[in-house]
């Protein structure tokens, strides 16, 4: 299988692992999700343009960076070079350290530079970035790509000496690693919209979820399943094997032939399998995803199309071609040489984010006065709004988790073949 619109929709895969299924490969779920289809845009708080103007957001000047002026560099860590790593977030920060050089002035006229520390797989490693970037005095801040392994043995090391930006917490240890900001939100707290997306656009009352038993997703679904709760929804919540492929009875067990809502919570085969469970148990009930199955595995095994489902993400979709705030992303990212390949994954567009916002700190602090303690300081005061993110964030929110800056997220209803409509505005956790 081939589409080449495929591309920009897997760019929207984001925070947690869900999906679910369809009558026939993912193309006769419009009845499944009617309700969610027809639900007014108007839910959650209005979605104005975004960040759209970069150079005054940053507070830059249209110029080029003087290279004649010594760098002002950012350490930057991901895990790539394994098939479960994501080199398009370097690719997309680099990108990003490019237009700032060449567009908005780098930092008050100082080029900006990345230094660039790779994990494979291994959690030691993370070990070894630590130590580069605790011991180099020039890096005087650090921004995480998408470092699921590798967090707890870095933060073990860097222990909050010097602040760290993070789009997307995916590895354990983010949430509670001191001097730390994950802007998007990490896999526990972004679900509180579920409950409200539930409760006030389907009205329901009863909620099937179904995830598979790995440590992420069990997370995931206890967030979800709580926040449902929180919202006066009844929650049956069943776990299956990550190797079963006949998911027949654990989509029955959760209720999924009758409760209001379905939450699938797993990837790859598990939404293949969640997808062929609900068409054998001819359920007509909304599903309600996060996006990991807008993966060309699941549209391959559902026949070459992806869940006409509804979606949940802390991200206004790199997809939506018609959101100003991804216009102005795509236009700007173009101009810096990423690949539109590359532009609708998620890790390119959160790590653009990333750089920006760094940017915006770092221009604030002043060339001439930039240390960790100062760019912490300024990092901690960021409130948004987050570019092609939620227009304010509240970082230390939560006791539990006081790196977590989002609980909010936006919900897209799929119509096939790469096309997606916005079916709120940003939603947040249930009062």
């Amino acid at each position: 299988m081939n589409r080449r619109w495929l591309a920009p929709v897997i760019g929207a895969v984001l925070l947690t692992s869900a999906c679910g299924g369809s009558s026939d490969g993912g193309t006769s779920t419009d009845p499944a999700n009617a309700a969610a289809a027809s639900a007014e845009t108007s839910a959650g708080e209005k979605v104005e343009d975004g960040v759209t103007d970069y150079l005054g957001y940053v507070g830059g000047e249209r110029k080029k960076a003087d290279t004649a002026l010594p760098p002002v560099t950012l350490g930057w860590v991901n895990v790539e070079g394994t098939a479960n790593g994501a080199p398009e977030a370097t690719k997309g920060a680099q990108a990003a350290v490019r237009y700032v050089n060449e567009e908005l002035g780098g930092i008050d006229g100082h080029p900006l530079a990345l230094k660039v520390c790779e994990i494979a797989a291994a959690e030691e490693e993370g070990q070894r970035c630590g130590q580069e970037m605790l011991n180099d005095s020039a890096v005087p801040a650090v921004a995480f790509g998408n470092v699921f392994v590798g967090d707890q043995s870095f933060n073990s090391v860097l222990a909050g000496k010097k602040p760290v930006l993070v789009s997307v917490a995916t590895g354990p240890s983010v949430p509670t690693a001191k001097n730390t900001s994950i802007v998007f939100g990490d896999l526990s707290h972004v679900f509180g919209p579920w409950g409200s997306y539930s409760r006030d656009v389907l009205h329901a009352r009863t909620a099937a979820v179904v995830h598979t038993n790995t440590p992420s997703d069990k997370i995931a679904a206890k967030a979800a399943g709580e926040a449902m709760e929180k919202a006066g929804i009844k929650v049956k919540s069943v776990g299956f094997d990550a190797q079963a492929t006949d998911l027949l009875g654990p989509v029955t067990a959760a209720g999924g032939q009758s409760a209001d809502v379905i939450v699938p919570i797993t990837a790859g085969q598990g939404c293949v399998g969640v997808a062929k469970a609900l068409k054998q148990l001819g359920s007509t009930k909304p599903v309600v995803s996060t996006p990991i199955c807008l993966s060309p595995d699941v549209a391959e095994g559902l026949g070459g199309d992806l869940p006409k489902w509804t979606y949940g993400v802390a991200q206004t979709l790199p997809s939506d071609s018609s959101a100003p705030d991804v216009k102005a992303y795509t236009k700007a990212s173009t101009s810096a040489g990423l690949s539109k390949d590359d532009q609708g994954k998620v890790w390119a567009a959160v790590s653009w984010t990333s750089v920006l916002t760094y940017t915006k700190v770092l221009n604030a602090v002043g060339a001439d006065k930039i240390t960790p303690k100062t760019v912490g300081a300024e990092l901690a005061r960021f409130q948004g709004p987050v570019i092609m993110g939620a227009p304010k964030v509240a970082c230390g929110k939560y006791s539990d988790a006081p790196a977590v800056c989002n609980d909010q997220a936006r919900f897209y209803q799929y119509k096939g073949k790469g096309e997606f409509t916005p079916a709120t505005g940003w939603l947040r956790p249930p009062a």
